[in-house]
């Protein structure tokens, strides 16, 4: 889900055409993040990747995903990779569908 006043904020920003294209860089750029995420078994690889997933995210209002990224970079650093930090993971993939549903209406005005 994409949070409309961010993106609101970011088309009064930068222009309503260059912010669709922003967006659809974050769009290509987050799937490349959610697939290392859900594919690697590096802790230091997957923190990074949740924290460049987090401030990507909440840059574009993409906050349920920032959030979720945020609680899978706090637990990694804490105790690793575990079962929490696996569902975590499967959560924040779920709702990148959701996210990137969304953003996709947002550049093709659909939404």
């Amino acid at each position: 889900m994409i949070d409309l006043t961010t993106y609101s904020q970011l088309q009064v920003d930068v222009g309503e055409e260059l912010a669709a294209q922003l967006l659809g860089v974050y769009l290509s750029e987050s799937q490349v993040l959610i697939k290392r995420l859900t594919t690697s078994n590096d802790c230091d690889l997957l923190q990074i990747t949740a924290h460049s997933l987090k401030s990507s995210s909440r840059s574009y209002g993409a906050l349920q995903l920032a959030e979720l990224c945020e609680k899978i970079e706090h637990q990694i650093k804490t105790v690793g990779v575990c079962d929490e930090v696996t569902a975590l993971i499967a959560a924040a993939h779920q709702q990148s569908t959701v996210t990137f549903t969304d953003a996709y209406k947002l550049i093709n005005g659909t939404c």
